[in-house]
C-alpha cells in the first residue's frame, strides 16, 4: 500500500552499510548494474514480486554508492589536502558562504583556486575552513589571499565523541586554517560569488543592520538566529537555558519554524480567499493557498542563507505542500517517505545529521501518535462549556503535539546531547506559540517590509524584541526550577530501538483493545501478542538498568583512561567497587571551546558514569582546568584535590563559582597529606611539598608547572605514575626524597616536553608503558623527539593520544590489558 516506505528503508539501509563497511566504489557499481539487468528481465517475464525486491536490493545498493561517492576522496594533483603541515601557505580563493561570527573569531569558507610560491602560481582545489580575528571582516562572494599554516581537520579520539571529521568531509571540508593578523589577509577583488546570491546576501546584511539597530542584546542575537540562521552570537546562558527546558531546537532554524511559516502563509492566503465569493467558484482554494504558501517558505528559506539544515526542512515542506496541491494530504506516511527520499538522494549525508533525525522523527511521531490522542478529545472537550470547546481543542491539540515530539525525539536528545528535559512540554507551550508562531510571523512580516520601508521593518522588529524577551524570561525561569532537567549517560542503539518498540506497541495495545471492544473477540490474539512482546520490553530495561548499576560496584579492575583531549591533560581512575576519580579536564586558553562539555562529558556518559568521587586539579593552568568547570556544574562531585596554589578568581572565575554553587568540598593536598584508600587501591601524594606553597606568593608559569601534583596509584603488583606537568629539575628532587618512583604505567611528564623526562628520572621510574597526552601537530612540538628516543632506549612501550586516541589500561593488580581508541 505505501511502497515509497520500503523504498526509503532500502536506501537508508543502504547509507548505513556504505559508511560503516569497507567496499570499493567498483564493486557497488557491479552489484547495481546487475541487479538492473535482473529487474529488467524480471519485468520481461512478469515476475512482479521478484522485481520488486530487486528494485529495493537496487535503491540498497545505490545508496551504499552514493554515500561512498561522497565521502570517497581521491588524491590528485593540486588538491589542497597536499599542503596540510608544509609551514605558511599562500592561497587565493572566495569565500563562498556566509561568514559566521563568534565571540573570539570569524569563520570563512574559502573555495581555493591557487597558491603562490616564488613570486609563481599554481592551481589548486578544495575548501579551507579558515578562521580569522573578530575584527577582520569579509562577506560572501570576496576573492581573497591569506597565509596559514593548513591543518586536517580531526576528531578528538574518545569513545562516544561526536565524529565531527566525517560531519565536515561530508560537506567536502577536510582542511583548516587561522590567521593571525590583518597583515596576513588581503581582500584581492569583490563580488566573486554568483550574481543572485550575492544580492541576497546585500539583502541579508542591509536586514541585519535593521535588526541590531531595533533590538538590543539578547533579543536581536535570537532574532537574527531565527531569521538569517546565524546562532554563533546567541549568549551560553540563553542556549543553556534553552537547552534544560528542551525548547534549542527554536533557537535555529529547523523544520519546525519553516513548517511553521508554511503553515502561517497557508492559512493566510486560505483565509483571504476564502472571503471572495469569486474565488472559491472560480479557484480551489486550498490548492492556491498551498500555491503562495510555496513562495512564502522558498523566500524565508532564501533568506535564511539556504544552509544545509534549511535547505532539508525545506525539501520537506515543499512535498507535504505538494501533496495538498496533489490531494494526498491523507497520506502522511508516504509524504515523509517521499521527502526523506528525495533529502537522502540529493544529500545522503544527511542522514547522519542530527537535525535530520530529530526533524524526521518528531514529524513521524506527530503522524503515529496524534491520531491515536485525538480519540480521547470529544471525552475531553465534553469536560468544558460548549462556548470554551475551541479553545481547548486548541490547548489540547498544542498539547499532544508537544507530547508526541518529545516522545519521538527523547531517545536521540539524550544520545546526542545527553540530557533529558522534566520541563519540556511545559517550556513549548510557552516557546512554541510566542517565540515559534507568533514572533516568527512578525519576522516574516518584518523581511517582507524591508524589502519597502526599513522604518516599517524595524517596527516589527521592536515588536518582535517585546515577545523574544518574554519568552526568554519565562524560559530561563523555567531552567532555573532545580529538577528541569537531568543529565544522563548515553543509550546504546540497542536500547534506543527497544524505546521506540516499547512505544510502538503501546499505542498498539490501546488501539486493539478499542477495536476488540467494537467487534468482540477478533482481535484477542493479536492483543496477547502485543502485551507478551511489551512484557519483554519491560523485562529487558529492567535487566539492563540492574546490569549497568551493579557492573561497576562488584567489578575488582582498576581502569585508567588517559582520554584525548587534545593539547592538555585528563586522565580517568575507575576503581574497583565503582570509585571513580577525574585527574585534570583539559582545556584551550583564550577560546570558546569547552573540553569538559563537547569532549570530556561525551566521554563520561558512554561510560555511563553521572557522578565523580574525586576531582583532581593537579595544577591550575588552562590546559588542565579549563575542563573540569562544566564536569563540577553537571555531575555529581563529592571532592576536590588539588594542591595549595591559588586558583586566580579572575582568571578562572567560574571553578570558584561551580565551587560554591555546587557546595563541592576541596582538600589542598600535598606529601604530607594522608594516603588514600580507594577500594584496594593506594594512592600516595608524592610532591608538592607542604613548605614549598604560600598564598602570598606569585607564581611563574613554570613554577606551577614544578608545583603539580605526582600521584601514585597502587593495586596489587601494579602500580601508576601521573607527575603532572613537572619539569627535569623536579624529577632529580623527587629521586633525592628516596620515594618509590617504579612503575608500570607512566603519564609522561609535561606532555612529553624536552625540558622533562631526564635520563635520571626514566631509569627510576623504570616503567613499562609510557602515555603522553598531547594535540596533534601541536606548536609547543610535543613530544619531543628526544623524549621519545629515551623511553624507546629504556624499553617502554610508548602511547600518544594524538596518534592512538584514549589510551585504556585495565588490570586485576597481576596483568594489564591495553586497548586504544585508534586500532592500528
Amino acid at each position: 500500500r505505501r511502497p515509497l516506505i520500503l523504498v526509503f528503508i532500502a536506501l537508508a539501509s543502504g547509507i548505513i552499510f556504505g559508511s560503516y563497511f569497507c567496499i570499493s566504489l567498483d564493486s557497488l557499481l557491479t552489484a547495481s548494474i546487475i541487479c538492473l539487468l535482473v529487474i529488467l528481465l524480471g519485468i520481461r517475464k512478469q515476475f512482479i514480486i521478484a522485481s520488486l525486491c530487486f528494485i529495493l536490493i537496487f535503491v540498497f545498493f545505490t545508496g551504499a554508492f552514493n554515500i561512498k561517492r561522497h565521502t570517497y576522496f581521491p588524491e590528485r594533483d593540486g588538491d589542497i589536502l597536499q599542503y596540510i603541515d608544509r609551514g605558511k601557505v599562500i592561497l587565493e580563493g572566495v569565500v563562498v558562504e556566509p561568514p559566521v561570527y563568534y565571540p573570539e573569531k570569524n569563520v570563512l569558507l574559502v573555495k581555493c583556486y591557487r597558491t603562490m610560491k616564488d613570486s609563481a602560481y599554481a592551481q589548486v582545489s578544495g575548501i579551507v575552513r579558515l578562521s580569522v580575528p573578530p575584527d577582520i571582516i569579509f562577506n560572501y562572494g570576496d576573492f581573497i589571499r591569506f597565509r596559514s599554516t593548513l591543518k586536517k581537520i580531526r576528531n578528538f579520539q574518545n569513545p562516544g565523541a561526536f565524529n565531527y571529521e566525517r560531519f565536515m568531509g561530508l560537506q567536502g571540508i577536510y582542511v583548516s586554517g587561522y590567521v593571525q593578523n590583518s597583515s596576513e589577509i588581503i581582500l584581492l577583488r569583490n563580488n566573486g560569488g554568483g550574481r543572485i546570491k550575492t544580492k541576497l546576501e546585500s539583502f541579508r546584511s542591509s536586514f541585519r543592520k535593521i535588526i541590531h539597530d531595533h533590538s538590543s542584546s539578547p533579543q536581536k542575537e535570537i532574532i537574527e538566529a531565527m531569521t538569517l540562521g546565524n546562532k554563533s552570537a546567541i549568549p551560553s546562558e540563553i542556549r543553556e537555558a534553552f537547552g534544560r527546558t528542551g525548547t534549542s531546537h527554536i533557537l535555529a532554524i529547523s523544520g519546525l519554524h519553516i513548517g511553521m511559516v508554511a503553515a502561517f502563509s497557508f492559512f493566510l492566503f486560505f483565509l483571504i480567499f476564502k472571503r471572495s465569493e469569486y474565488l472559491m467558484l472560480k479557484f480551489n482554494i486550498v490548492k492556491s493557498a498551498a500555491s503562495f504558501a510555496f513562495i512564502f517558505v522558498l523566500l524565508y528559506a532564501l533568506i535564511a542563507g539556504m544552509g544545509v539544515t534549511v535547505t532539508r526542512a525545506t525539501i520537506m515542506a515543499f512535498v507535504f505542500l505538494m501533496a495538498l496541491l496533489l490531494s494526498k494530504q491523507k497520506e502522511f506516511y508516504s509524504t515523509l517517505a517521499l521527502a526523506g527520499l528525495i533529502i537522502l538522494i540529493i544529500s545522503p549525508q544527511s542522514l547522519f545529521d542530527v537535525s535530520f533525525q530529530l526533524s524526521f522523527m518528531s514529524v513521524l511521531a506527530i503522524i503515529y501518535i496524534i491520531p491515536r490522542f485525538n480519540i480521547l478529545m470529544p471525552k475531553t472537550i465534553s469536560f468544558f462549556p460548549e462556548w470554551m470547546h475551541g479553545f481547548v481543542r486548541y490547548i489540547y491539540t498544542m498539547i499532544t503535539v508537544c507530547v508526541a515530539a518529545t516522545i519521538g525525539t527523547m531517545p536521540l536528545i539524550m544520545y546526542y546531547f545527553d540530557l533529558v528535559s522534566f520541563v519540556t512540554i511545559a517550556a513549548n507551550l510557552i516557546a512554541v506559540p510566542i517565540l515559534g508562531t507568533l514572533t516568527l510571523a512578525l519576522l516574516m512580516l518584518a523581511i517582507l517590509s524591508a524589502l519597502l520601508s526599513a522604518t516599517l521593518s524595524g517596527y516589527f522588529i521592536q515588536l518582535s524584541s517585546f515577545f523574544v524577551q518574554f519568552s526568554i524570561d519565562a524560559i530561563q525561569k523555567i531552567s532555573a526550577i532545580p529538577w528541569s532537567s537531568m543529565s544522563v549517560t548515553k543509550p546504546n542503539m540497542v536500547e534506543i530501538l527497544f524505546f521506540y518498540f516499547l512505544i510502538f506497541l503501546f499505542f498498539q495495545y490501546f488501539e486493539r483493545k478499542k477495536i476488540k471492544n467494537i467487534n468482540g473477540t477478533s482481535s484477542s490474539l493479536r492483543l496477547a501478542v502485543i502485551k507478551s512482546l511489551m512484557m519483554i520490553c519491560v523485562l529487558f530495561f529492567f535487566a539492563d538498568i540492574t546490569y549497568l548499576s551493579l557492573k561497576s560496584k562488584y567489578s575488582s579492575d582498576l581502569r585508567l583512561t588517559v582520554i584525548d583531549v587534545g593539547q592538555g591533560s585528563s586522565t580517568l581512575l575507575q576503581f574497583p567497587g565503582g570509585s571513580n576519580m577525574l585527574i585534570d579536564g583539559g582545556g584551550f586558553a583564550q577560546s570558546s571551546f569547552d573540553v569538559g562539555k563537547s569532549v570530556i562529558t561525551p566521554f563520561l556518559h558512554h561510560r555511563r558514569l553521572s557522578r565523580i568521587d574525586t576531582v583532581v586539579l593537579s595544577h591550575p593552568h588552562p590546559d588542565h582546568l579549563l575542563g573540569l568547570i562544566h564536569i563540577l556544574n553537571h555531575f555529581k562531585v563529592r571532592e576536590i584535590w588539588q594542591p595549595a596554589i591559588p586558583v586566580d578568581p579572575e582568571v578562572y572565575p567560574g571553578w570558584h563559582h561551580a565551587i560554591r554553587k555546587n557546595n563541592i568540598k576541596v582538600s589542598l593536598i600535598s606529601d604530607t597529606s594522608t594516603k588514600q584508600i580507594f577500594k584496594d587501591v593506594r594512592v600516595d601524594i608524592l610532591w608538592p611539598p607542604a613548605n614549598h606553597i604560600t598564598d602570598e606568593k606569585i607564581f611563574t608559569q613554570d613554577e606551577v608547572n614544578d608545583l603539580s601534583l605526582v600521584l601514585k596509584m597502587t593495586y596489587g603488583k601494579i602500580s601508576v605514575l601521573i607527575p603532572g606537568d613537572i619539569s627535569a629539575n623536579i624529577e632529580n628532587k623527587l629521586i633525592q626524597t628516596k620515594a618509590d618512583l617504579k612503575n608500570d604505567i607512566l603519564i609522561v611528564p609535561h606532555h612529553g616536553s624536552r625540558l622533562s623526562s631526564s635520563p635520571e628520572f626514566i631509569k627510576a621510574v623504570a616503567c613499562r608503558y609510557a602515555v603522553v597526552s598531547a594535540g596533534k601537530a601541536n606548536v609547543f612540538h610535543h613530544p619531543h623527539p628526544s623524549v621519545l628516543e629515551r623511553y624507546q632506549e629504556a624499553g617502554a612501550e610508548i602511547y600518544r593520544t594524538d596518534n592512538n586516541g584514549a589510551v585504556t589500561f585495565t588490570t586485576d593488580g597481576f596483568l594489564i590489558r591495553i586497548d586504544t581508541f585508534v586500532k592500528k
